[in-house]
């Protein structure tokens, strides 16, 4: 256990402190793409725009389709 928390945080403390300009550029680049998404996520698909999901919405996707195959 004590080699894989190690790995971990060897993993995790690379992700912070990059080396090289490459890796620089990649931490930043990823940290840019997180920042989009989280705000694509708050602004666009907020709690209104989804669609509450039940049993018998569900069944009403799902049977159209059962009956369909089942008369082929």
């Amino acid at each position: 256990m004590h080699a894989f928390l190690a790995t971990l945080r060897a993993f995790v403390s690379a992700g912070f402190h990059p080396r090289t300009p490459l890796a620089r550029g990649i931490a930043a680049t990823l940290a840019v793409k997180l920042c989009v998404v989280v705000a694509l996520r708050l602004f666009v698909f907020g709690g209104d725009a989804r669609v509450p999901v039940s049993s018998s919405v569900m069944d009403g996707h799902l049977l159209p389709v059962a009956q369909q195959d089942r008369d082929n």
